[in-house]
């Protein structure tokens, strides 16, 4: 299938690859169906586009560029993703001068990719909203 996104033009998904988020991403609640693009010249980054409006995108981190990162995930998030995760990831905000940019250590993005389902859960660990990806500290 075809899909217009915000930062890649038209692009071919294959309609198995779309991810339903069985609870919604805090403050976008009318969404549910994303796809996962990469860019094979960016690591640690990808581009979760929505499916259904294509101005909505998101661009998230991987995980492995916070040392030491391992949220606990509570049994209701876990169950709603089908008993596992396979991949978490990182809401990223990408400034200007790149040095800045953040991600939300407190809300990731767990996605099952057994059953292309996600959620974005909540930690009940202290961890900061916005941290320096490339400083280690909270902003």
């Amino acid at each position: 299938m075809q899909i217009e996104t915000r930062d890649f033009g038209v692009a071919e998904v294959d309609e198995k690859d779309v991810i339903t988020f069985v609870r919604p991403i805090l403050g976008f609640e009318d969404y549910s169906k994303f796809v996962m693009l990469m860019d094979q010249d960016i690591t640690g980054f990808a581009w979760l586009q929505s499916v259904e409006e294509k101005e909505l995108c998101f661009i998230i981190a991987n995980p492995a560029l916070v040392e030491g990162y391992a949220p606990s995930v509570d049994k209701d998030t876990l169950d709603a993703l089908g008993g596992e995760y396979t991949e978490l990831w990182l809401m990223a905000a990408i400034k200007e001068d790149a040095v800045k940019t953040t991600v939300n250590l407190k809300s990731p993005l767990l996605f099952n990719m057994n059953n292309f389902t996600a959620v974005q859960a909540v930690s009940d660990d202290d961890l900061p909203f916005r941290f320096a990806l490339f400083g280690g500290k909270e902003q």
